[in-house]
């Protein structure tokens, strides 16, 4: 996984470094050099306020086990360096911390996992309400047709998605098949590997506890109403983040071309090509910004400016709650640890007890 890792990450830096060659390095430097430290600090007090909402929202949802913040904190953050540094997208993060939060606090491994899918399901609403509202604002307020098409396909996949999720709760056999692409995933993860080889032994088992917990977390009114209304407010504070970013660049553009940009780059930033999309993020925010009538330099500037925001600060964090946490930060993308057939014992003095 590491040669993996550090190829994808070559590959990352190398778009980077492209996208930079192509706007000028010397265009972008000197828009970067004007964000003061007022907007500086503004800009991390907004990502960082962002980031104990998603936290809460997943409290919430587990709300049952009686999770403590400092538990669920550190384990989000962790979440957000495997995605980050393995170029498995969201893929990677989301079993990690499943089976952190299961470890730490005596949860059931069916009903941690239950509980990160639902976390990415109430995604779902904010994300189709605002994939509508930037198609109108496609059609309305100028912006090139391409964009509004690249929304429709957006769109599109978050209704598969939505109706994946209904399936899950429906059907047993679609549950079983998720469940087996679960522990698949745990396996290519060394330091989750004895949780593969557990997981396979009892998996018919595991679908029945699995689809038990996602019908109970899913068809919580409680869960459905403030889970969205939390992952709405979210969505609000990563528009507004980028929309103060311009502004500290004294380069203000309108809230309009921020919702189109910010939600036509999320969604990309879901495929599992490279970690934390890195270099993908770059270039498909330069090249939708432009699109929509953007300096380019300023564009650039921007988003640099806001990956250190969502990319580099919550990895750094991340490695501390790793420490914390007690969970070797190397074994988590090291080749191997050793024997398949290691103990549980010995993943306890990893995790931590």
């Amino acid at each position: 996984m590491i040669k993996k890792s550090i190829i994808s990450f070559l590959i990352g830096i190398g778009i980077i470094v492209l996208v930079l060659y192509i706007v000028d390095f010397n265009e972008v430097v000197p828009q970067i050099q004007q964000l003061s430290l007022g907007y500086f600090l503004l800009l991390l007090l907004i990502e960082l306020i962002s980031i104990v909402l998603s936290a809460l929202k997943w409290r919430l949802i587990l709300r049952s086990f009686h999770v403590p913040m400092k538990d669920i904190l550190p384990t989000i953050f962790v979440g957000y360096l495997v995605n980050n540094i393995t170029p498995m997208g969201f893929a990677g993060g989301e079993p990690v911390r499943a089976c952190i939060i299961s470890k730490k606090r005596n949860i059931p491994l069916t009903s941690s996992a239950a509980s990160v899918i639902v976390d990415l399901f109430l995604e779902i609403f904010p994300m189709f309400l605002l994939s509508g509202i930037a198609i109108y604002l496609v059609f309305m307020s100028g912006i090139p047709i391409e964009i509004a098409i690249f929304l429709g396909i957006i769109s599109l996949t978050l209704s598969i998605l939505f109706f994946i999720s209904i399936t899950l709760v429906m059907n047993k056999n679609f549950s079983l098949k998720v469940i087996q692409i679960f522990i698949e995933i745990i396996s290519r993860i060394p330091i989750l590997k004895i949780y593969s080889q557990k997981l396979r032994e009892d998996v018919n088992e595991i679908c029945d506890k699995f689809n038990y917990a996602m019908r109970r977390h899913m068809m919580d009114p409680y869960v459905l109403f403030f889970g969205t209304l939390i992952s709405s407010f979210v969505w609000g504070l990563r528009l507004l983040r980028t929309y103060v970013v311009f502004m500290a660049l004294g380069y203000p553009v309108s809230i309009d071309t921020v919702i189109v940009v910010e939600i036509a780059v999320s969604v990309l930033s879901f495929l599992p090509l490279l970690p934390g999309s890195l270099g993908i993020w770059e270039g498909a925010s330069v090249m939708f910004f432009v699109l929509a009538g953007v300096d380019k330099a300023y564009a650039m500037s921007a988003t640099l400016i806001d990956r250190v925001l969502f990319y580099l600060i919550p990895s750094i964090i991340g490695i501390i709650s790793a420490l914390y946490l007690g969970i070797s930060v190397s074994r988590l993308v090291s080749e191997k640890i050793g024997d398949d057939k290691i103990e549980l014992e010995k993943l306890s003095k990893i995790i931590g007890s």
